[in-house]
């Protein structure tokens, strides 16, 4: 009894963290392994948007049972596409349109 009812705690505390990082309705969204990337509408300046989340990662232990959980992450941030890093790591390098 003990597992399910963990169980239904990670699945709700996971549900729970997805519903603070839904993109904005008007947003185009790319999914990549891992990940997804949601881009808002572009400003008169030519910047936007973009939420970023991943999906939880289970930890598998020894002999292949899942140990845990690494959950899931995201957050928002302003895109300058003047301004792109030297080295992208698996981000889009263009406006994502809806």
């Amino acid at each position: 009894m003990h597992r399910w009812f963990t169980g239904g705690l990670v699945a709700a505390g996971l549900a729970a963290a997805g519903v603070g990082l839904a993109a904005p309705a008007n947003a185009g969204c790319e999914t990549q392994p891992f990940a997804q990337y949601c881009d808002g509408p572009v400003r008169p300046d030519g910047t936007w948007d973009r939420c970023f989340s991943s999906q939880p990662q289970a930890i598998n232990g020894q002999y292949g049972q899942i140990t845990g959980w690494v959950p899931s992450v995201g957050r928002c941030y302003p895109v300058d596409p003047n301004a792109w890093p030297p080295t992208p790591i698996g981000q889009p390098q263009y406006h994502i349109y809806p």
